[in-house]
């Protein structure tokens, strides 16, 4: 890879997300708080720190479009803390064994119907607000968010059932990507 493409769009939506939101300084909820309550591509496009990961983006090479860049600004507003698991997997999570999953199986089919990203706002919008709190791998959802396509949605779909090894082998590149 070259100087300028060295990092992954996971990897430089984290960097964002470390730099925008770790201080937990007045300014940095102020803009949590702006995001979280954005509806529409344009409305996030409003606030300064979206145009900031626009740049971050663009300086390693990458060139999202507007909705796409939205989306991940919105959902990583959500985003309180830092972890490993992923996104679907919290999603799927149960307080017990017979229990309800964080995520309703309706709410989630929602999600994975969802191919477009602005339509894909207002779903995930409301799915992070369920699970408001849970730390999950903020440079894997960044990964998701940026390739939102079939390959995504049915890793998300063996996440979120708790069946991860028994999902379709990813490819090289995809882990690179992942773990960059």
């Amino acid at each position: 890879m070259s100087e300028t493409t060295s990092k992954s769009p996971g990897a430089v939506c984290a960097d964002w997300w470390r730099q925008t939101f770790a201080a937990d300084d007045g300014a940095a909820r102020m803009v949590r708080a702006r995001l979280r309550r954005c509806a529409t591509p344009a409305e996030a496009l409003t606030i300064e720190a979206v145009h900031d990961l626009n740049a971050q983006l663009r300086t390693t090479g990458h060139r999202p479009g507007a909705d796409r860049l939205a989306l991940a600004a919105i959902v990583l507003a959500h985003v309180t803390e830092s972890g490993n698991r992923r996104l679907a997997e919290v999603f799927g999570q149960r307080e017990s064994k017979d229990g309800p999953r964080a995520l309703s199986e309706l709410r989630f089919q929602t999600l994975i119907h969802t191919t477009d990203y602005k339509a894909l706002i207002a779903p995930l919008r409301r799915a992070m607000a369920i699970v408001r709190g849970t730390p999950v791998n903020v440079a894997a959802l960044a990964a998701d968010l940026h390739r939102w396509n079939e390959n995504t949605r049915t890793n998300w779909c063996f996440q979120y059932y708790g069946a991860s090894d028994a999902a379709p082998a990813r490819s090289e590149a995809y882990l690179e990507e992942i773990e960059a």
